[in-house]
């Protein structure tokens, strides 16, 4: 999943618009093995679904290749459309010109500020009656996500998910004679490994960790959200929010592994790890292994470190779910396909090609990377949880959350404050800024 589009920045779409095309409707039953549905015998009219996305993480060919091309076979009758983000498909401009979309897919984090923003929203709980469909085929957190989002209700389908692991480079431990890290670390582990690979080597700093502060913060094992959605207040002063910030500020701590103004950036972090392979270890998305990491790096990555009273626990998931617009003609077609998509047989597939699955059984998983050469003898289980935590509650307003948090996370690991009073401020700021979207 691009960078981008996890950070919680992104907007999706809404569209009031008369769907083109035929509106024949599908006699379905339900496949209880796959936990989707499938058409029945009768012929069925052609329908164009088509599919939509800000988060960028698609263009058309690869959207076919991952999605479309194993639709259009499951489905013969249906033709997939995707529209591309582009700076001419931006969904302002897509609501202007009254574009019709049929299904829009986007992680869980942007759903309340651009599904709900722009009151497209269409509940499939009845589908999910009508069909038959196996909710108990997904991993219960991707469900209780959903369920938060939608009141009780459900939305659309959670499709694919990520989530943080640690990543290391085998060359720099091996150069300094250190043994790799494990599976099942704790914190104090990941904390003591850090320190013995950060070091000045000549005219080099190697830094024994960097952390995407984003992702590592929006996941917290934890499970505490950056605002309060029942009372719109941000959490950055509690006791629970400042121990985690607490961790992930202190490991910048270790000497030779601080950050000053030009290094502090979650794009210099990663260059010194990817680029120039003087970092050591790397806490960030599960995703950037099969999408980032390729050639050249000599990498590996373990389970994300836990907490002491929670060895069992890992990091949150962070679903993209598949949603039906509400606007669309052909929601018993569109309800069929993404429910294939949630399949035994297509999520095998997404894990094949890098892309983590969302069953509660973990076969599919078991496949992840087999087709992607240089993903070959990499620890690939780690990359997901045995057990996720639990879903934190989702505001509308974490993005502007987010932006504050991350201005104080910068404050304390530059030293121009103390942790108590970086969190205080931004803490008063985002319950101000807030407040000033409540009363627009």
């Amino acid at each position: 999943m691009r960078q981008k589009g996890l950070l919680l920045i992104a907007a999706m779409l809404a569209s009031g618009a008369v769907m083109t095309g035929c509106a024949g409707k599908t006699q379905q039953v339900a496949d209880g093995k796959t936990g989707g549905v499938q058409g029945g015998d009768a012929k069925r009219d052609p329908v164009e679904l088509v599919f939509y996305s800000t988060s960028g993480d698609f263009d058309e060919n690869g959207f076919n290749k991952t999605f479309g091309g194993k639709i259009k076979e499951k489905f013969p009758h249906v033709t997939p459309k995707f529209i591309a983000l582009t700076k001419d498909t931006a969904l302002d401009k897509l609501i202007t010109v009254g574009q019709p979309i049929d299904i829009m897919f986007n992680s869980i984090g942007q759903t309340s500020e651009t599904l709900l923003n722009y009151k497209m929203e269409y509940d499939v709980s009845d589908l999910v009656k009508k069909t038959g469909y196996d909710l108990s085929r997904l991993e219960p957190v991707t469900v209780d996500i959903g369920r938060q989002i939608a009141g009780g209700g459900l939305y659309g389908l959670p499709v694919f998910t990520t989530t943080t692991a640690l990543y290391y480079n085998k060359d720099l431990f091996d150069k300094f004679g250190v043994a790799y890290p494990k599976d099942g670390m704790t914190w104090d582990d990941l904390y003591e490994l850090a320190k013995k690979m950060s070091r000045a080597d000549g005219q080099l700093q190697y830094r024994g960790l960097g952390i995407s502060f984003s992702h590592t913060s929006l996941l917290n094992q934890k499970s505490i959200p950056y605002v309060d959605p029942k009372t719109n207040k941000a959490t950055f002063t509690s006791d629970a929010f400042k121990n985690v910030f607490d961790m992930l500020t202190k490991l910048y701590d270790i000497q030779n592994n601080g950050v000053d103004k030009d290094t502090v950036g979650y794009t210099k972090q990663l260059q010194f790890f990817e680029k120039d392979q003087t970092t050591a270890m790397f806490l960030a998305l599960s995703t950037l292994g099969s999408v980032r990491f390729k050639e050249g790096l000599n990498w590996d990555v373990v389970s994300y470190p836990v907490y002491k009273d929670q060895p069992n626990v890992g990091p949150q998931s962070y679903p993209t779910y598949f949603y039906i617009n509400n606007a669309s003609k052909h929601k018993d077609d569109a309800f069929s396909v993404i429910s294939y998509l949630t399949s035994d047989e297509f999520q095998r597939h997404l894990a094949m090609n890098g892309i983590f699955p969302v069953l509660k059984n973990r076969d599919a998983m078991k496949a992840y990377g087999q087709g992607i050469p240089f993903m070959k003898n990499k620890n690939t289980q780690s990359f997901l949880p045995k057990q996720f935590a639990p879903a934190a509650p989702v505001s509308k307003y974490q993005s502007i959350a987010f932006n504050n948090l991350n201005s104080a996370y910068n404050a304390v690991l530059l030293k121009q404050k103390d942790i108590n009073t970086a969190l205080r401020e931004q803490e008063e700021k985002t319950n101000k800024d807030i407040e000033a979207q409540l009363n627009k």
